[in-house]
């Protein structure tokens, strides 16, 4: 509880009464100022007790037009106040604030009850300029006592939570050029879980649930039926999204990552409604950037779309030690010439090196994969989203994907389809798209694994259109 410019004004006057019954050697301005001070302390407990009732009556809503938003796009954020019917004479007033990245744009932030009053509604206008989500500050509700003495702060309990997602690509995923309806797919056992997956349709008996009666079967048979379902597996599921410097190919805000993204978003809320185990996994140049281990919770949900949303493209670090095939013949080379026994032991060091397996071991994104594979069970699931940049990676990662047994799907983008300058030559981007659909076709033969491409929808059926009007003009 905080005192008030009027409460300092009150104190002052019974200071000044002691003051002068001081000097003035009058007791009764001594009085006076003792009679002042204990009814100042009086208004106080009779202050902080009203303060607590306030309190209790009042009610505050915080509500957001929409919980799911893109970014700079506008959205209604609402503010009610109200308490009981009762004569009341304490001013109230409610103060709302946005979070950092989020601005306002119309309307009035705060409302206030007059005495007597009972209710007030505000609305404003809110955007973000990025993107993630957002939880708002809880509103302030300052409560005035009725002789202007006395205020007091206080937040509110529950506040709104907004996700905010860039704009939504032109998203391909599929096969070839053939669109897949749904890449995540369904996980089935004998044993229930959550989610379901219908299995007949019968005949409605006393004690089946209502709300299993599947309505259109029963307006078409006129008679009643359910339909019966069988349960689903909790199905763990990593994630490992590869955000490295290859990934930051495309137009501004149609980059390889952002579809990546996109992908990996589904996925997470896929993940949150069937309540499968997530965890995250993301993957720089440097190596591994984030973990978020696997969960079923609202928390871990919102942890890793969060953590999506942050991503950027990393730096390559040429400082961070690893020696490529091609430095060491490089390094190997120049002791040629170099006949004293230390060249010969360090040029046969060298020589003798497996470039390839040194290559793969150095890479971030082979490793988290055989990280994550020997940390996982043999049934859960690894999605895998990376590009074809460094097809020789990609296929290492594949490997030690389905080394361990589980299931692995792989979302590949293809970077001839991303580049920023856009398909000047369709001729020559049709060749470059034939050769990554091979390299896709390969990687889907492993046991156990399901490769896509994800790519934006536009360039896919320009690519293919070209295609299918060259050959029939030939």
């Amino acid at each position: 509880m905080d005192v008030t410019d009027r409460w300092w004004a009150t104190a002052g006057s019974g200071l000044v009464f002691v003051i002068i019954g001081v000097l003035a050697e009058r007791p009764a301005l001594l009085l006076a100022a003792a009679g002042l001070g204990a009814w100042i302390l009086a208004t106080a407990a009779v202050a902080g007790r009203t303060f607590t009732q306030a309190y209790d009556r009042t009610t505050v809503t915080y509500t957001l037009g929409a919980d799911d938003t893109l970014v700079d796009t506008p959205i209604i954020a609402t503010v009610s106040l109200s308490r009981p019917n009762t004569r009341t004479t304490l001013p109230v007033t409610v103060q709302a604030t946005t979070p950092p990245g989020v601005t306002t744009e119309a309307g009035d932030q705060t409302l206030s009850l007059a005495p007597g009053d009972t209710e007030d509604t505000t609305e404003f206008t809110v955007t973000a300029s990025i993107s993630g989500r957002f939880e708002f500050p809880k509103p302030i509700i300052t409560l005035h006592d009725p002789l202007g003495l006395y205020q007091t702060h206080v937040e509110w309990e529950t506040t709104p939570t907004v996700t905010v997602r860039p704009p939504t690509p032109d998203l391909h995923v599929g096969r070839g050029g053939e669109r897949v309806d749904s890449a995540y797919g369904q996980h089935q056992s004998d044993r229930p879980g959550p989610g379901v997956t219908i299995r007949e349709l019968r005949q409605y008996v006393p004690g089946d649930d209502v709300q299993q009666i599947d309505w259109n079967a029963t307006a078409r048979l006129a008679e009643t039926y359910i339909r019966e379902t069988e349960g689903e597996t909790d199905r763990r599921t990593t994630l490992i999204i590869d955000h490295r410097s290859q990934m930051g190919v495309g137009r501004d805000g149609e980059t390889m990552l952002e579809y990546a993204r996109e992908v990996g978003i589904g996925i997470t809320r896929a993940a949150a409604t069937r309540d499968d185990p997530l965890g995250l996994r993301t993957v720089g140049d440097d190596g591994l950037t984030n973990i978020v281990q696997s969960g079923t919770s609202d928390q871990t949900y919102a942890q890793i779309e969060s953590r999506l949303y942050d991503l950027v493209p990393t730096t390559a670090d040429s400082s961070s030690g690893g020696r490529t095939a091609r430095e060491a013949r490089e390094r190997s080379d120049r002791l040629t010439d170099d006949e004293t026994p230390f060249a010969r032991i360090l040029g046969a060091y060298l020589r003798d090196q497996d470039p390839y397996v040194t290559r793969i071991r150095d890479d971030p994104l082979v490793g988290t994969v055989r990280s994550v594979r020997n940390q996982v069970g043999a049934d859960d699931v690894l999605v895998i989203v990376t590009s074809d940049t460094d097809p020789t990676t990609v296929t290492e990662a594949v490997k030690a994907a389905v080394r361990g047994g589980g299931r692995t799907i792989l979302f590949l983008t293809p970077q001839c389809l991303f580049e920023p300058a856009g398909l000047t030559d369709l001729d020559v981007a049709y060749d470059q798209y034939r050769t990554f659909e091979t390299l896709r076709q390969d990687l889907d033969t492993h046991p156990r694994m399901t490769a896509l491409e994800i790519a934006p929808d536009s360039r896919v059926d320009a690519v293919l259109a070209h295609r299918r009007m060259s050959s029939t003009t030939r």
